[in-house]
């Protein structure tokens, strides 16, 4: 069978509703049948053709039995596409819909544009949202009419709408909860009873009610019943997950050696949706081959966070650390207390101010000292990108400082500032082959290297810097080789992340950069490079991360290779 005088997307439209086509591997037992089954087929391709713009179409069916199969030609002549000439919406008697309530521009159906059927039938679905977003919950479409004129070659359209009453929000019902209090859900809403009905209202309440992570589903709907006021109350159904939890984590680098985490926290400590965790972290296990436990680095830490601390979507992070860590630089034991809280400025916006309070002692080159330090935080963050764990479009900034004031101690007062940014590109419609950047730009002002502490300087090098290079060991270095650290940093990177199967990647890559013990890095001057390739293999949780990188102009010391084993992309 064949289909002539229809080109593109009409002649696919005509072989998906043809019968003939559908049942071309089924033919009739008889010459008679098959007739039978093309005159059937006429009504059903003029429909389509109808549906298409095309009123004035005229169809020839021709079946030739004498040729073994048969052969059935179908000739199309579509003649004009009608287009649209009027949109009319109505109330149930007749009367226009009052001004501004919903209008022919809001349902995309425009005049002049081509009369199908399947662009009549959109717009119709798009009323009712319209009015929703006018407060108008239960409006319905009553009726359509259709009315063709062949004179014109237009089609009038007009919609009987129920645009029902205006309806407000009224109280909150809520069910599901067990462990988590009612308070953490009312406090959530972005509107107050009484407040106009607005669905995007109630999607962003469902929104933030999600971002608690305590429950596994939310659903957020309008009561159907309106009282006399107008109101319509707002149920809330919810599900509770599990609240503990405990995980872990592990990396491996070449000269960083092992390292693992573990932690065991629970998700609603108080019934306000309040997160504590409590977590250990062990690193260096072979660091220069050592198998001394007290070589390692350790790490405890407790945090609780605060959702709607004061104010909605505003949350306050407490979290208290003790550490004792022992990288080539300098040792280092310290308790560090830090008070943060955070805000959403804006969709993918984020600012953060807070304090902290420091008392450490380090060890550099056989000098100890001591260290008090009244640090303030602040951090912005902007996220364009379009997915947490493994980003394939956009772009993320962040930018902190953070003034430290040298309440007792050695240390002079300074202040450290870091901007970073990535950005992601897809090249191929399926994004499996991503482009992916990151630069870094950090320094620090207000004292001079031997007055900063030596865990707050600058260091690069290693898996999640420049990678083909050890632990911190790009950059300045004492008289006896170990890293110094600096005042100011750049770091640049870029990947070619591409997929050869559904869960694995593979990925080549380049970084630079260096740190100088100057206040402000001079770009482009005394890079260090490295580069290599990756796997990676894609779980739910992010990738697992494998690196193989070397450095292209190694200094003495250098190892000839590094290899990185984590979870997570590098950037």
């Amino acid at each position: 069978m064949e289909i002539s005088g229809a080109e593109g997307g009409l002649e696919t439209r005509l072989s998906d509703v043809s019968r003939l086509v559908g049942l071309r591997e089924s033919p009739p037992p008889s010459p008679l049948g098959l007739r039978r089954r093309a005159e059937a087929d006429r009504e059903r391709l003029a429909a389509a053709l109808r549906s298409e713009g095309y009123f004035d179409a005229v169809l020839d069916i021709d079946v030739d039995v004498g040729q073994s199969p048969a052969k059935v030609a179908i000739a199309v002549e579509p003649g004009p596409r009608y287009s649209i000439s009027s949109v009319t919406l109505t109330d149930p008697d007749g009367n226009p819909l009052p001004e501004g309530l919903v209008t022919a521009a809001d349902l995309g159906l425009a005049v002049g544009s081509p009369a199908t059927g399947q662009a009549v039938l959109d717009a119709e679905g798009r009323v009712p949202a319209r009015l929703a977003e006018r407060s108008r919950a239960f409006a319905r479409v009553i009726d359509r009419q259709l009315v063709v004129d062949h004179a014109t070659r237009g089609m009038d359209v007009t919609y009987r709408v129920d645009p029902g009453p205006e309806v407000h929000i009224g109280r909150i019902q809520v069910n599901g909860l067990q462990q988590v209090e009612e308070r953490a859900v009312r406090r959530r809403r972005d509107f107050k009873i009484g407040d106009p009905y607005k669905p995007s209202l109630l999607e962003d309440y469902r929104q933030a009610l999600a971002d608690l992570e305590v429950f596994s589903s939310v659903r957020v709907r309008l009561g159907e019943q309106v009282d006399a006021d107008g109101r319509a109350p707002v149920q809330v159904d919810v599900q509770e997950r599990e609240m503990r939890f405990v995980g872990f984590g592990l990396k491996y680098g070449t000269e960083d050696g092992f390292g693992g985490n573990a932690y065991w926290g629970h998700r609603n400590l108080l019934g306000g949706a309040e997160r504590f965790r409590l977590s250990a972290a062990v690193d260096g296990i072979g660091r220069n081959s050592t198998t001394d436990p007290g070589q390692y680095d350790y790490t405890l830490a407790a945090t609780y966070r605060e959702p709607d601390f004061l104010s909605r979507r505003q949350a306050l992070t407490l979290s208290a650390q003790a550490i004792s860590e022992r990288p080539d630089a300098y040792r280092r034991k310290a308790l560090v207390l830090t008070s943060v809280v955070e805000r959403p400025l804006a969709h993918g916006i984020t600012a953060s101010l807070g304090a902290t309070l420091e008392q450490s002692r380090i060890i550099e080159n056989e000098q100890t000292t001591s260290n008090t330090l009244l640090g303030i935080p602040a951090a912005l963050t902007i996220d364009r990108s379009n997915d947490l764990l493994n980003p394939t479009a956009g772009w993320r900034l962040n930018a902190a400082a953070t003034p430290y004031w040298a309440a007792l101690g050695d240390s002079s007062s300074f202040t450290i500032a870091r901007v970073g940014g990535t950005a992601y590109l897809g090249l191929d419609a399926e994004d499996d082959f991503v482009l992916a950047g990151r630069a870094v730009y950090g320094a620090i002002v207000g004292g001079g290297l031997l007055n900063v502490p030596a865990d707050k300087r600058f260091y690069a090098g290693g898996g999640g810097s420049i990678r083909g290079y050890g632990y911190q060991d790009v950059g300045p270095r004492d008289a006896e080789g170990d890293p110094r650290g600096g005042l100011s940093l750049f770091e640049a990177s870029t990947e070619l992340r591409f997929k050869v199967a559904e869960n694995i990647g593979v990925v080549a890559f380049l970084d630079a950069g260096n740190v100088y013990e100057t206040e402000y890095p001079t770009l482009g001057a005394g890079l260090r490079y490295g580069a290599g390739l990756g796997a990676r293999y894609y779980t739910p949780i992010g990738p697992i991360r494998v690196d193989a990188a070397v450095p292209l102009n190694k200094r003495s010391g250098d190892s000839a290779f590094q290899l990185y084993v984590s979870i997570g992309q590098a950037f």
